[in-house]
Parts: structure tokens; sequence; C-alpha cells
């Protein structure tokens, strides 16, 4: 689920897959294609969705199946569809320390909680690139 604020909040949320859900077509790939930035408030990589997005664009990505209720003409179905599958701290918190080396993530605080500001572009470019090496 995405929920946004602001001018374009409608345009964000306005395409969302039922598969895939932050994959292509999903506002995930909306953002990325208008070149959003990542803001990581008080939480580190393993909550960053984005990396979720970067492996759905991996050919041998990981994979799950979700299930779901959905209404469909006002009757409630459950609905079952394929996923990028779950990381579990494995992957995602090296990948995002990698990309910290690189100089792209900014770090400052809000009250209390620590904060990484990155561009999506580069970010996603080198997640898929290093999830690629990792999921081989």
């Amino acid at each position: 689920s995405v929920a946004a604020v602001g001018a374009r909040a409608a345009e964000v949320t306005s395409r969302q897959p039922l598969a895939y859900a932050v994959g292509l077509g999903s506002p995930f790939d909306w953002l990325y294609r208008e070149g959003a930035q990542i803001l990581l408030l008080g939480v580190g990589h393993n909550r960053n969705s984005f990396l979720h997005y970067a492996e759905s664009l991996v050919p041998h990505h990981r994979r799950k199946v979700r299930r779901f209720p959905y209404l469909v003409d006002g009757e409630r179905v459950w609905v079952r569809t394929d996923d990028v599958g779950d990381d579990n701290g494995r992957f995602f918190p090296q990948v995002g320390a990698e990309f910290s080396e690189t100089g792209g993530v900014r770090r400052g605080k809000i009250g209390d909680a620590g904060c990484q500001v990155m561009d999506c572009v580069p970010f996603v470019g080198f997640a898929q690139r290093r999830l690629g090496e990792l999921l081989r």
C-alpha cells in the first residue's frame, strides 16, 4: 500500500498492479521514472521498499505468492498473485551499506530519528546490478 500527499499524489497512486505490487507499473515505478528521492526516516535499508522494486527488475529474482481479500463487484474474493520474495535482512542491508559507500546517501536527523536521503535512480541502478550478482 502506498499513500501520497501533494500536487501529484493522484498520479502516484492512480495505478497499482495486484501482481508485483512494487514492480513495473506500480507507484514505485512511477516514482523511479520521475526521479524521486528516497527518505528513510528512522529505519534502515531492511525497510526500503525501493529494494523490492530493484529486485523485481532482476530476471532471476526471488518469488513468493501473495494471497489477500479483494472486492469484485461488491463481493469479497481471495486473490492469489505473484510478487517479489521477502529479503528478511539477507541482502538489503548489505546493498544499502554498499551504496552508502559510493557517497550517494546524505545523512541527518529529524528529531531523534536518523535519516538517510538518496536519489532513487542511481540507487535502483546500483541495487539492481548488485542484487543480480547476489541472487545468482
